[in-house]
């Protein structure tokens, strides 16, 4: 396997040859999830003895479904699905970010990288999600997301 530049805007810079025209690669989020699963394994196999095995395959496992639940929403047609999808991802960033507090105090160089890019993850997964689920509702009630409603006086 070969590892991205260390530093995520070398790696955003020119998209992986899988995702070469893809316009995922045009959202950031997707970007930055690609990115962290695209390393993650070598910088769990540097952990050393001081951590389980068990909780390097979750932390690895929780950083690969961010990347694969953001691609799967993306290409989904329906707002219901493709919030769903984001929300499983909008979890497994969740989740990544509790493995790195297991961790405790264990040193990484990465691992400063790793805590900034799953809070962005996290705060565009949330934003993303508010802005479908207004647009859901906006549409229930017949009128476009994030507009007042007029008041008009009954007719008597």
């Amino acid at each position: 396997m070969t590892l991205p530049p260390l530093r995520f805007a070398d790696y955003e810079a020119g998209p992986p040859a899988s995702y070469a025209g893809d316009p995922i690669w045009k959202t950031r989020m997707f970007r930055m999830a690609a990115y962290l699963n695209s390393r993650c394994a070598s910088d769990v196999s540097r952990f050393g003895p001081r951590v389980t095995f068990h909780v390097a395959q979750q932390f690895v496992r929780a950083i690969n479904s961010v990347e694969a639940n953001i691609a799967e929403g993306y290409s989904r047609s329906g707002s219901a699905d493709q919030s769903r999808f984001y929300a499983y991802a909008l979890g497994s960033v969740r989740e990544g970010l509790a493995w790195i507090d297991a961790l405790g105090d264990l040193q990484w160089a990465a691992r400063p990288e790793y805590l900034d890019l799953l809070v962005q993850l996290r705060r565009q997964l949330l934003t993303a999600l508010r802005r479908m689920r207004e647009s859901e509702n906006g549409k229930q009630k017949g009128r476009p997301s994030g507009r007042p409603i007029n008041y008009r006086p009954r007719k008597s």
